[in-house]
């Protein structure tokens, strides 16, 4: 889905609750059928009203779990083959890019950290609560608005790689923007979930922000900054979270929600998504609600995850059991190698916000590269156990016994976990810069013909982790610098 706006502010205003203006005067007049935030619950009805969704991110095509195929390429959508192919331009001079689908939600995030204090009605604990779900907000769309157009962080060059502006105004006359450091957008990011934390509760709905939500963020942020001792302190304060939320939230037994004579089954699987899947609302593995959407009816069948990503599945691994390995418009065609594509709940999109398996899988890797291989391991086999038979789910212990063979293998759980979700993607950029693991970056992209051949391949430059913005996005915004 393609957003034109004016502006890097200025689009989907008209889908706000509340009609607002930089005018003074037109403050203090209520326009009939319009309604005015003054009240601090206004400023709640606000936040309730947003709902972060990522419209075909570019992460799922990037990731170098993907492969393609040929017969149905010239259905997918150009901007999907451009990012695919790793290639230089995404969009044509006259297009706007759509991966800015968070910056409507900056615009109702900065309203509410700036005037929420002032409103009336509330209390002040709850005029500070509001305040810091905003400044969550901002931080996770900040995030996002990095990983797409920076370089991943480089302890020797954030303080002088470009990063994003840093948009902290509810304007919408807003038309320059001087993008800061990546350090500086780092830092600006930590800041906000930092002040946040004291005033933020316990996880009580999965579309607010809670302290659980706040800890997990920080973790990942400062993973991607690979500060593994400090993203350790926020997991660890993640997981004293979970016992305080006040909605079911734990781990799904595979085993049993994908067991098709299980009363609890997700199955049978009409062929539009596991019947049974969750919504998010309700879906216990969720902390915070940040679907990505992806499913493109007429590109159904063009992405799929690659016969290497096939390979890292033990046969009786249950969340093969997400993924299609027949064709959907051809279900009497099988991929070739393996190769699958995402089927489970694809209209309700995979969640790619803050998660209960993201938490075990970023602990274990963390307590591995602290050392603390036996924690690591449980904090593994505990995801494992609830994905597969237990009598594969058990790490090798040669692998166990080893720290650089173990966070390989936690890398690769990740891929296991998240593959075709745009998730790998995040995972590339921080490991390409890590001195160690930086070989677990592959940094090509395959097609494949009908009979599993091989027909084309595409690589990755590494300055093409960070997009570019287009000629028709940097004329309409004054300031903005294009990456190389």
């Amino acid at each position: 889905m393609r957003t034109y706006h004016k502006g890097l502010l200025t689009f989907l205003l008209i889908l706000m609750v509340f009609q607002t203006s930089c005018s003074k005067d037109f403050l203090e007049i209520e326009a009939k059928g319009s309604r005015i935030a003054r009240t601090t619950l206004d400023y709640e009805q606000l936040l309730n009203a947003i709902s972060l969704q990522v419209m075909y991110a570019p992460s799922v095509y990037l990731g170098d779990e993907m492969a393609a195929q040929q017969s149905y390429w010239d259905a997918a959508a150009i901007r999907t083959q451009r990012l695919f192919k790793y290639e230089e331009r995404i969009y044509d001079e006259n297009e706007l890019p759509s991966e800015t689908w968070h910056l409507s939600s900056l615009y109702t995030f900065n309203k509410v950290i700036n005037e929420v204090m002032d409103s009336r009605g509330g209390s002040e604990v709850q005029k500070r609560a509001l305040r810091a779900e905003a400044m969550v907000g901002r931080a996770l769309c900040h995030l996002y608005f990095l990983t797409d157009y920076s370089l991943p962080y480089n302890p020797a060059t954030a303080s002088t790689d470009l990063g994003v502006p840093l948009l902290t105004k509810a304007d919408v006359t807003q038309n320059t923007f001087e993008r800061a450091t990546v350090q500086a957008t780092y830092d600006f990011i930590v800041k906000d979930l930092t002040d946040a934390l004291p005033d933020l509760g316990p996880l009580t709905h999965r579309r607010k922000f809670s302290k659980l939500a706040a800890e997990f963020l920080l973790a990942r942020v400062y993973l991607y900054m690979l500060k593994f001792e400090e993203a350790k302190t926020h997991i660890d304060s993640a997981f004293s979270e979970l016992s305080k939320a006040t909605i079911p939230v734990g781990l799904y037994d595979f085993n049993v929600v994908l067991d098709p004579g299980s009363s609890e089954t997700w199955l049978p699987d009409f062929g539009f998504g596991l019947s049974g899947f969750p919504l998010a609302a309700v879906n216990r593995e969720v902390i915070y609600n940040l679907s990505m959407i992806n499913f493109q009816l007429q590109q159904a069948d063009v992405y799929v995850f690659s016969p290497e990503t096939a390979a890292l599945y033990d046969p009786q691994d249950k969340r093969l059991l997400l993924y299609s390995n027949e064709e959907f418009f051809n279900p009497a065609k099988v991929h070739p190698h393996g190769m699958r594509r995402y089927s489970a709940a694809i209209f309700n999109g995979i969640e790619v916000g803050p998660s209960v398996p993201d938490m075990y899988l970023m602990r274990a890797e963390l307590k591995a590269r602290l050392n603390d291989l036996s924690g690591a391991v449980t904090d593994l086999e505990a995801l494992r156990t609830k994905r597969m038979p237990s009598a594969v789910a058990t790490v090798p212990s040669g692998i166990a016994s080893n720290k650089e063979d173990l966070v390989r293998f936690i890398l690769d759980e990740r891929i296991r976990e998240f593959a075709t979700s745009g998730m790998r993607w995040m995972d590339m950029r921080r490991l390409s810069v890590d001195p160690v693991y930086s070989n677990t970056v592959k940094y090509t992209h395959k097609m494949y013909d009908d009979d599993g051949n091989v027909v084309a391949t595409y690589t990755l430059k590494p300055e093409r982790f960070a997009l570019k913005f287009g000629e028709r996005m940097l004329a309409e915004n004054k300031g903005l610098v294009e990456n190389k």
